[in-house]
């Protein structure tokens, strides 16, 4: 009875860190391409009022938003692999697609700081209205391979084998 209500507890645990994983990650996930399109279609530097606005939308999305967003998305999902023990040739590649979410996320405040947030002087610049495909790629990646956990063929598993730990091998991944 013991073990039984450490293995529940554990699954209540498991449960919420889940839970708090999906929030936070589609709380980044929105931020991200809530500053995509912030980036794509800055207002007209005649209007004053208006570039003021953007500037104080776009460092909001950013500081209070996206970036507390990602840090407890990663702490959350590191926990998870923790907790379920997840493993398999999916989790090398999704692993990558996140670090790559977190450049681009890095790459938003490199922009923040490129348009002269920070200043009055500076007016916010337009970037290339493309520049919401990369998040889009980069989230679908991320759930495709969270969802399907395909097999994964790497460079260091087509190493040649003696052919008696190839039917080895083989059984093995089929169990």
């Amino acid at each position: 009875a013991a073990g039984q209500r450490h293995s529940e507890r554990g699954m209540g645990t498991t449960a919420w860190v889940m839970m708090a994983h999906i929030v936070t990650l589609g709380t980044w996930s929105a931020a991200l391409l809530i500053l995509a399109g912030l980036y794509a279609g800055p207002p007209s530097q005649s209007e004053r009022a208006q570039v003021h606005r953007h500037r104080i939308m776009c460092r909001y999305v950013f500081v209070m938003v996206a970036s507390p967003a990602a840090v407890l998305a990663i702490l959350s999902g590191s926990g998870l692999v923790y907790l379920l023990g997840a493993s398999g040739s999916w989790l090398p590649a999704k692993l990558l697609v996140v670090a790559l979410l977190a450049a681009y996320h890095a790459y938003c405040g490199s922009l923040l700081d490129s348009q002269g947030m920070e200043s009055r002087r500076s007016r916010p610049r337009r970037h290339h209205p493309l520049l919401i495909a990369v998040p889009i790629v980069l989230i679908s990646t991320i759930l495709l391979l969270v969802l399907a956990k395909p097999d994964m063929v790497f460079e260091y598993q087509l190493a040649p084998q003696p052919a008696g730990q190839r039917h080895e091998q083989g059984t093995q991944q089929r169990q």
